[in-house]
C-alpha cells in the first residue's frame, strides 16, 4: 500500500511533456538573449563583435564645428542665455558663497613673495591662474554649501536643456518660463546621477589603487609603476566609456514623460559606436573652457597686480561670472552633441 501511494506521487509531480517543452522553450530563449545579437543591441552577447559591425563617427559632428555652433546659439538667444548664467552666478554667490575679496588679497600677496622674484607679474598671474581653476581661491565649502551648490547646478543644468530645447524649436519663451517650467526631471536626474557614481568607481578604484602604492613604496622598479599606471588608465577609460552613455541620459530624461531607465536605455542606443568619439568631444569641451579660463583671467590678474587696489572685488566677480557662463556653455554644448546624434 505505501509503495502504491509513493508510485502515485512520483507520478503526480512527474511534468508532462509539454511542461518539459516549455522549460527547454524558456531556457533557450533565455539562453538566446545572451548569445544572439539584436540591431538595438548588437555588443550585448558573449560573441566576439566583428569589425564590419562598426560604424564610422563621420555623422557626428566636428569638435570645432560644435564650438562655433553653441557660442552662435548663445549669441543668438543671449538674453535668455546669458540671464541664466547670471542668475546661477548670483544666487550661488549668496546660498553658497564664492572667492572672498579678502582671502584673494592674502593669496595674492603669499604668491606673490614666491613667484614675484623669478617670473615677475606673468608668473603671479599663472599660479594664480591655476589656483582659480582648482577652486583654491576660496575656503573650502561645507557640506551644506556643497549641497546647495550641486542642487543649484542641477536646476540651472535644467534649466538651460530645457530651454536650449524650446528656442531650437523656434518658440518664444522667457528667462522665468525656463525657471518655472524645468524642473519636472529633477528626480529622473537625480537618478542618473547615482548611475554616474556607480560608473564612476572603477576609476576611483584605480586612482586609488596607483596613489596607496606611489605612497606606500611599493612601485620599485619601471615593471611595478608601469603596470599599476596602466591598470589605473585602463579602469579611467573603462568609466569613461560607460559616462558617455549616462550624460546622453541625463538630456533625454529632460524629454516629457521619459524615465531614468528608459532614457539610459535610449541613450545607449544612440552613442552606440560612437562613444569614442563623444569622449574626444567631451575633452575638447573640457579644453575649450580651460583655454576659455586662461583668455579671461591672465589679463585679470595682470590688471588686479597692476592696480593694486585691494578694496576692488574684480577677481571674485570675474570668477563667479564666468562660472556661470561656464554652466550654460557646458549645458548648450552636451545639448548640441545630443542633437547631432539623432
Amino acid at each position: 500500500m505505501a509503495t502504491k501511494k509513493t508510485k502515485q506521487k512520483q507520478t503526480e509531480f512527474k511534468p508532462t511533456k509539454r511542461e518539459r517543452i516549455s522549460v527547454r522553450a524558456r531556457a533557450r530563449r533565455i539562453w538566446q538573449r545572451i548569445v544572439v545579437r539584436t540591431p538595438k543591441n548588437p555588443h550585448h552577447a558573449f560573441r566576439l563583435t566583428r569589425p564590419r559591425m562598426y560604424v564610422t563617427t563621420d555623422d557626428l559632428k566636428a569638435s570645432w564645428r560644435l564650438q562655433v555652433e553653441t557660442w552662435k546659439f548663445i549669441r543668438e538667444h543671449k538674453k535668455i542665455m546669458l540671464g541664466l548664467g547670471l542668475l546661477y552666478a548670483v544666487v550661488a554667490y549668496v546660498l553658497v558663497g564664492g572667492v572672498s575679496q579678502l582671502d584673494y588679497v592674502s593669496f595674492k600677496d603669499a604668491t606673490v613673495q614666491v613667484v614675484d622674484g623669478n617670473m615677475g607679474a606673468l608668473g603671479t598671474a599663472f599660479s594664480l591662474f591655476g589656483a582659480a581653476l582648482t577652486n583654491n581661491l576660496s575656503t573650502p565649502p561645507s557640506e551644506v554649501q556643497q549641497f546647495l551648490s550641486a542642487t543649484l547646478i542641477i536646476f540651472f543644468w535644467l534649466s538651460v536643456v530645457w530651454a536650449s530645447r524650446m528656442l531650437s524649436a523656434d518658440k518664444e519663451i522667457r528667462l522665468r518660463d525656463a525657471l518655472y517650467n524645468s524642473g519636472a526631471p529633477f528626480i529622473p536626474t537625480l537618478i542618473i546621477l547615482a548611475v554616474i557614481a556607480v560608473q564612476l568607481l572603477p576609476a576611483a578604484i584605480g586612482i586609488f589603487g596607483y596613489a596607496t602604492a606611489l605612497n606606500g613604496g611599493w612601485l620599485d622598479g619601471g615593471v611595478e609603476s608601469m603596470s599599476f599606471a596602466v591598470a589605473a588608465v585602463l579602469l579611467t577609460l573603462l568609466s569613461a566609456y560607460f559616462l558617455v552613455s549616462s550624460l546622453t541620459a541625463m538630456i533625454v530624461t529632460t524629454l516629457p514623460g521619459t524615465y531614468p531607465w528608459q532614457a539610459l536605455r535610449t541613450a545607449r542606443e544612440l552613442v552606440m559606436n560612437r562613444r569614442w568619439g563623444m569622449v574626444l568631444r567631451v575633452l575638447a569641451l573640457l579644453v575649450h573652457v580651460v583655454i576659455l579660463w586662461g583668455v579671461v583671467m591672465i589679463p585679470v590678474f595682470l590688471i588686479d597686480t597692476w592696480l593694486r587696489f585691494d578694496w576692488l572685488p574684480l577677481v571674485p566677480i570675474f570668477v563667479q561670472a564666468l562660472t556661470g557662463l561656464t554652466l550654460v556653455l557646458t549645458s548648450v554644448y552636451i545639448y548640441k552633441l545630443y542633437r547631432s546624434l539623432l
